[in-house]
Formats: C-alpha cells, structure tokens, sequence
C-alpha cells in the first residue's frame, strides 16, 4: 500500500462533523455536510489500492492482465462523538454567548450495488445536539440520503458527487417536537493529490447545492468551495488545515428577498489513529458569516474535541 493511500485510510474517520448551533439552529443543522463530512464520505472505502490479476504462462511468463479495484464494503456503521466550545451560541452580531455543548452522530449506510468507475450509497443518520447553560438550543436531527459517486480516473484523484438528502429537525421538548424539514439537493467534483514527493496532500472541491424546506425562509442556492491540506509525517498522525468559502442566495427570506450571503469557514485539525477505524481529534475552527441582511452577520470561534469509530463489512 503507498504511502499516500496508506495516508488518506487513516484520515477517513479525522473528518468529522463541526457543530456551529444556535438561535438559528435549524440553518446551521441543515448543513451537516461541512467540509470534513464531504471529505470523510469523498475518501469512503475506495482508497485502498488496485489489485493486478496475473496469470503465468509456460512461454512467455507471468502476464498481468488487468487491474480491478476492491469491491466496497456493503455496510458502513459509524459514530462521532464530540464535545464543543462555542463563544457565540446563538450567533448574534456582538457580544455572544459562550456555551459548551455535545453532538453525538450516528451513521449507518448501504452500498447495493457498485461497478469500478460507480458507486451508489444510501445513508441514514441521527445526530443529538445537547448544551449545558443553554438547553432552550437543544435539538436532534434525523436525514437519509442517496449518494452517487462517480469516478473519472482510475486512481480516484477526480470524481464526482450528487446526492440528495432529506432531513427533519426536531426538539427533545414534548412542546415543540419537529421545527424543520428540508430536502438538499447537491453536486460537486473533487480532486485529491499528493504534492510532489512530500507527505503533504490536496484536497480540493467544487460545488453547489439547493436547499427547499418548511418552513421555507431558509430555502437557498449555494456555490461553495472546500480546500484542504493534509500532512501526514507519521502513519497514525495527521494534521489538516482547510479553508471553505460559501457564497449563499436566498430565494424565499420573508426578511429580505434579495439577500445573500458570503460564509467563510476556516481552521485546523490535528488528529492521531490509535488503531484501524477508531480516531481521537482535535479541532479549532472559525466560521465568520457576511450578509446583506446586517443582522444576519455574526462569528464564531469553536474549539472541540471529537472520538470517531467505524465499522464495514
């Protein structure tokens, strides 16, 4: 196995879910899909190396014929548990509130069917968000969505992504229950590359999604960016930094019909892999978002630390 396969295996449960919540809980809910989740679903299963099949033959020796990529794992169960600081809980332009909250995430996902350049995947996820001085912010989420990747070489360094989730959010209270529905339809082709012979690694997409939801002022279009950079200088260690702009235009806001927004996500993680599939990480990152609608400015600095683990067979 090369290194840089070797690399990116042990990077795939370091990419894990960042939690921003708070008085706009269900906006920020909605994009569950931050830059580490796009990187970790990217990276699933397809990152071990081709297999050559050779046969031998008495006159002109051993032939390899072709090169087959290993079947992907038919089921996926996966956990991130991480704890989180925030210093603007419910995301106001100034003075914010500091607050210390827990997301549990819980996956579990199907591959019916795979070819070498195709790869479908249906997921199910639950996700439990939870404060300690601030419960009114408290809110659970449930989303299932179908993944299709499409490969356009053979070593996986381009690819392409659609999906489409749909997703509920909902109160732990009795007197509020669901809140929030959305369906999230994306696309979006990524590029992976070690650069030059260093232990460094790019990772790199673009893409767009269209979110519809009731209520509806949060529907929206969005082109983003995610870029990363990897550096591995030991095998069960890794350091990321990434950067995600995220231009967003939405189409229903009762507020203002024109706005738009440029959000900006930014940050490091540094994450060590004790054993195959189990990782402890740490994360500091900061999401600053710039809107027409003033009020809709804010920032937020989120420190956490966050226990991943996962299963396939």
């Amino acid at each position: 196995m090369t290194s840089f396969t070797r690399a990116l295996r042990h990077l795939l449960p370091a990419f894990l879910l960042l939690g921003w919540s708070g008085l706009h809980a269900q906006d920020n809910a909605a994009q569950i899909a931050t830059q580490q989740d796009v990187a970790r679903r990217s990276f699933d299963e397809r990152l071990q190396p081709d297999e050559e099949v050779s046969v031998a033959d008495p006159d002109l020796g051993e032939i390899n014929l072709v090169r087959r990529a290993p079947r992907p794992k038919m089921f996926t169960f996966s956990t991130a548990q991480s704890f989180h600081f925030t210093d603007n809980a419910f995301l106001v332009p100034e003075n914010g509130t500091n607050a210390l909250f827990w997301n549990g995430r819980f996956d579990a996902s199907v591959v019916p069917y795979a070819t070498r350049n195709f790869t479908p995947r249906l997921t199910f996820e639950q996700n439990f968000f939870r404060y300690d001085d601030v419960a009114e912010l408290d809110f659970d989420s449930q989303s299932l969505q179908l993944d299709l990747k499409f490969d356009l070489t053979p070593d996986d360094s381009w690819f392409i992504n659609t999906s489409y989730a749909a997703a509920r959010l909902y109160s732990p209270r009795e007197d509020v229950d669901e809140f929030f529905r959305y369906g999230l339809l994306s696309a979006s082709i990524s590029h992976f590359r070690q650069l030059w012979q260093s232990p460094v690694y790019f990772a790199g997409t673009f893409g767009s999604n269209y979110r519809h939801g009731d209520p509806s002022g949060f529907d929206r279009v969005t082109a983003f960016l995610n870029t990363a950079f990897l550096y591995s200088p030991l095998e069960h260690f890794q350091l990321t930094a990434f950067v995600r702009p995220e231009a967003q235009f939405y189409t229903n806001d009762p507020i203002d019909s024109s706005r738009h927004d440029l959000n900006v996500s930014l940050g490091f993680t540094a994450s060590v892999t004790p054993v195959e599939y189990v990782t402890v990480g740490f994360t500091a990152s900061f999401v600053g978002n710039y809107s027409s609608s003033d009020p809709s400015d804010y920032e937020v600095f989120s420190p956490s630390v966050v226990l991943g683990g996962r299963i396939a067979f």
